[in-house]
């Protein structure tokens, strides 16, 4: 993943982008990017900008706006990525297990009825 963000960060940017995609987009598909004012108080806008899901601009008439970037737009994306190709080799893993205590089973029994049988 390319950015890592704390619980608050997340929500955060989860605002901004439902934001963007509420204002800016036309029957799910995004016309125009929003650009927020930039807040020198606000922590969390500067952790979002350090943590570099957004990005300061200089604007000459606005002063500096503040846009999403290509990386923040993707973090969900691929935390929902990671998350599913976790949830994928758990089960592998899984089911790797299953069939490995399986053939040991079979292997018990198929040795019991040789020992029985050639006995």
């Amino acid at each position: 993943m390319a950015i890592s963000l704390n619980i608050p960060q997340e929500r955060e940017l989860a605002r901004l982008i439902d934001y963007e995609r509420s204002t800016c987009s036309v029957e799910g598909e995004l016309v125009y990017r929003c650009a927020f004012p930039y807040r020198p108080v606000d922590e969390l806008q500067a952790e979002l900008i350090d943590a570099g899901a957004l990005a300061a601009k200089a604007e000459g008439k606005r002063g500096t706006i503040v846009v999403i970037t290509s990386d923040g737009y993707s973090f969900f994306l691929e935390r929902n990525r990671a998350e599913r190709e976790r949830v994928r080799r758990e089960k592998r893993d899984a089911r790797l297990i299953g069939l490995s205590a399986l053939f040991a089973a079979l292997c018990v029994v198929a040795g019991f009825l040789l020992g029985r049988f050639l006995a």
